[in-house]
């Protein structure tokens, strides 16, 4: 499922280099911005993840 995401929404640099530098530069830097916030919501998710297997193992050990 992560491997999916990643795959859905990270995006590899497909330019024109017929463009200015300026732009490209415009261009990368939001890509990069793009990358930075799917890195945090994923971190987030992984977190989440970590969390609730620690609940349900705190859960299993309360009912036996």
């Amino acid at each position: 499922m992560l491997e999916k995401y990643i795959e859905d929404h990270f995006h590899l640099f497909d330019y024109d280099y017929d463009h200015d530098d300026e732009q490209l530069a415009h261009e990368i830097q939001q890509q990069l911005s793009h990358d930075s916030n799917q890195m945090e919501m994923i971190e987030r998710l992984v977190s989440r993840k970590y969390e609730l297997e620690l609940w349900r193992e705190e859960i299993q050990y309360l009912k036996n």
